[in-house]
């Protein structure tokens, strides 16, 4: 926990703020997801540091964004018990907008961590993998997801449910460019 609130990492629940993604917080989440990886090793088939805070220098709220694969959706409870043992707590089922959702908290109420525990066969798993690869390797797309965040906190303020609703037709667009 300490590496990442050192990282810079954090953000209290009713606060949106952009920075930039730093090599700091990408060997934190490395972290991070090396101990959930651990963790669940015979539960997961993979897991990923995704989203903007694995992109070095884009723009994203300061908290690690991490996606686990499961080969088979009944493992769920004892992935669940695992997380939940180790300090996540379970937010509930974001469905297609986030799976089995859980956060890591550094205090009450301040996140520096996400985790997304979906089918590693299914769309969702493709798409975090996809927008992470496709935000690393293109300016042009980070220009795009950037300019849309930028209005999106111009908009909607602290407001991090419509903040992140907003996104989706972005994210969208940007899949649609790598098929």
């Amino acid at each position: 926990m300490e590496a990442l609130t050192d990282a810079g990492l954090g953000l209290d629940y009713e606060k949106l703020r952009l920075d930039r993604t730093t090599e700091a917080w990408i060997v934190a989440g490395a972290h991070l997801r090396d101990q959930v990886a651990d963790l669940l090793d015979d539960l997961a088939v993979a897991v990923e540091q995704i989203g903007s805070s694995s992109v070095l220098g884009l723009l994203a709220k300061p908290i690690v964004d991490l996606a686990v694969g499961l080969a088979k959706t009944e493992d769920l409870p004892r992935v669940s018990t695992r997380l939940e043992a180790s300090g996540w707590i379970y937010r509930g089922d974001a469905g297609d907008d986030g799976g089995q959702v859980f956060v890591l908290e550094a205090r009450p109420w301040h996140r520096v961590a996400h985790l997304h525990v979906v089918d590693h066969d299914g769309a969702q798993w493709l798409n975090y993998v996809r927008l992470r690869d496709l935000l690393r390797q293109s300016g042009e797309a980070r220009s795009q997801y950037e300019a849309a965040k930028l209005r999106l906190v111009d908009e909607y303020g602290d407001d991090r449910k419509a903040y992140t609703h907003g996104k989706s037709a972005v994210v969208t667009s940007l899949l649609r460019t790598v098929g």
